[in-house]
């Protein structure tokens, strides 16, 4: 006996609830026109089917000319091309078509073109990198901004076209653009649409402006890339530009040579730029040659070699997230890669941690029951690949008054005053304050108010020799101690060349974010009391830092006041 066929189903929409159907006559008869006539429904279907013809014919397929001139903003225009590729758009005059026609020349004609190092470049062949390299870079912006995973290597090369963009569009030397700060981006104005800036860290001051789609580029690896490069264990010096070590970046020019040597172009300095823009007459123009060329391939990894890709390949065709849906078998194939699970079952992996940061993270502050995480397990709505609430729970670790004592990173931090994630911001009439440029859990230790112990006494008699307010002393009760953190001395005696940050912390009582706890810090030389602030909320890249200073007054006032660790 014959094996029974399927029949062949046509998807077809439903123009009433605009859903996809396999059987649209039996979906009209049970749900959307179950209370109409059979004619009715005849005469549904019929609409549909012809809506699904003149959608297949005109509506699925874009032109990418008609779609340059309906969308000039290139930002939306190739997020917008991304969504279609994904949905299975067709797309005549696609570009990234034209790029895999190109990869076919025949061999040596292109890289003889791309090898020639031109006798005088001009701005245009100084600029090339930034023209090719712009496609791929947008979609990594897009990925940042979207939270989707993105791979090392590719942040490390998002880095080095921003640092290019400074270097030949800005015509920036290499050590200006090394010792750029996260203060002086902090501190950028934006003037008539053109974001100003000013390098204050160089002997001579470097001032540019860029446009608005530069300086978005730049905030992307500013609050998405560097974040994730600081690490407690490095001193970063405040630099804008970190490696993924968390270092300062040692070598400008080297990093847009592996720019240029990642899509086999010639490389150019900073000073042939600085040359060919003062020879040349007018500015460059986007040479649509240049987006065509074949994009540099990595060595070992050819297109037919799809059975090959690794498992970072594979996360960035299905990123996973703690809400994205496993890929099916069909779609895995159909990506180029093997119909095994063997990755299948390591994304699953990935989206498992995920899921377990992400209640963590809704249970900072307590150690949430079972029957919580179980709530919020249900409230995600997720149904299958779910934490165990057991093992949630069990991996709950606050953070304790104990081990804040006894931790060597912050005793050493204390020490060497290099708090990282934080700069100074100008705020105009307001004056100076502290900004984050990492984000900060709440719970987590920021810094200290860092200067001489001495005791209450003597605070108040500094107090009336400067006649005026409190300032910068902070006067707090520890265990019957009457004691006050003496910050008014600057630059203070252990860290003379050193511009403590608790000190410039502004007032808020109503929008304080950190809150002042008293600890007798372990160190080497014996114990210490300090006074360090701690996140009172999850707290955002580029947001404000501030405490209510009315716990300085209600001690200097002799008020008991609460230090307690939050977390008790």
């Amino acid at each position: 006996m014959a094996p029974k066929r399927d029949k062949d189903r046509r998807i077809i929409s439903c123009l009433q609830c605009f859903r996809p159907q396999e059987m649209l006559p039996n979906h009209l008869l049970r749900v959307c026109m179950k209370n109409q006539t059979n004619e009715e429904r005849n005469a549904e279907v019929e609409r549909a089917k012809k809506s699904m013809k003149d959608w297949t014919l005109r509506g699925r397929t874009w032109d990418y000319n008609a779609m340059v001139k309906r969308y000039p903003d290139e930002a939306s225009r190739q997020a917008l091309l991304e969504d279609l590729r994904e949905r299975h758009f067709l797309i005549i005059n696609d570009p990234m078509a034209a790029q895999a026609e190109s990869s076919h020349r025949p061999p040596g004609a292109a890289v003889e073109t791309h090898n020639k190092m031109p006798a005088q470049p001009t701005l245009q062949d100084c600029q090339r990198v930034l023209r090719v390299s712009k496609a791929d870079m947008l979609i990594i912006h897009r990925k940042l901004l979207d939270q989707q995973h993105v791979e090392e290597d590719q942040r490390t090369l998002f880095r080095y076209f921003c640092e290019a963009i400074l270097v030949l569009r800005y015509f920036q030397g290499p050590e200006a653009v090394r010792a750029l700060k996260d203060s002086d981006w902090i501190n950028k104005r934006n003037v008539d649409g053109r974001i100003h800036m000013e390098v204050q860290s160089t002997k001579q001051s470097a001032k540019f402006s860029l446009t608005e789609e530069d300086s978005a580029m730049l905030d992307a690896y500013f609050q998405k890339i560097r974040p994730g490069c600081l690490q407690d264990s490095q001193d970063d010096q405040g630099r804008f530009f970190l490696s993924k070590q968390g270092l300062p970046v040692g070598n400008v020019t080297s990093d847009i040579r592996r720019l240029h040597e990642q899509y086999d172009l010639p490389s150019f300095s900073s000073q042939q730029a600085r040359r060919a823009q003062i020879t040349m007459a007018c500015s460059s123009s986007d040479d649509p040659a240049d987006e065509r060329r074949v994009r540099k391939q990595k060595r070992g990894r050819g297109p037919a070699d799809q059975d090959d890709r690794d498992f970072g390949a594979f996360l960035l065709q299905f990123p996973a997230t703690a809400s994205s849906t496993p890929p099916t078998k069909k779609k895995r194939t159909a990506a180029g890669f093997p119909p095994d699970k063997m990755f299948y079952n390591r994304w699953r992996s990935v989206q498992l941690a995920k899921r377990e940061e992400l209640l963590l993270s809704q249970c900072s502050r307590r150690p949430p029951s079972v029957s919580k995480v179980s709530l919020l397990i249900q409230k995600e709505g997720w149904t299958g690949n779910c934490p165990r609430p057991e093992d949630v729970v069990a991996k709950w670790r606050p953070v304790t008054r104990v081990q804040v004592e006894s931790d060597p990173w912050i005793i050493t931090t204390i020490q060497n005053q290099k708090w990282t994630g934080l700069a100074l911001k100008d705020f105009g009439t307001k004056g100076q304050g502290v900004v984050a440029t990492k984000a900060f859990a709440m719970g987590s230790i920021v810094c200290d108010y860092h200067g001489k112990v001495i005791t209450g006494a003597e605070g108040r008699k500094l107090v009336e020799s400067i006649k005026g307010d409190m300032a910068y002393l902070f006067f707090f009760h520890a265990a019957g101690r009457d004691l006050c953190v003496d910050a008014e001395t600057f630059p203070c005696e252990c860290h003379p060349t050193e511009n403590t940050m608790g000190r410039r912390i502004n007032h808020s009582s109503k929008r304080a974010n950190l809150r002042p706890v008293h600890c007798v810090m372990n160190f080497p030389e014996g114990q210490r009391d300090v006074i360090l602030f701690q996140a009172k909320r999850d707290i955002h890249i580029c947001e404000e830092l501030l405490f209510d200073y009315g716990v300085k007054r209600k001690s200097f006032r002799g008020e008991a006041i609460n230090l307690d660790w939050l977390d008790e």
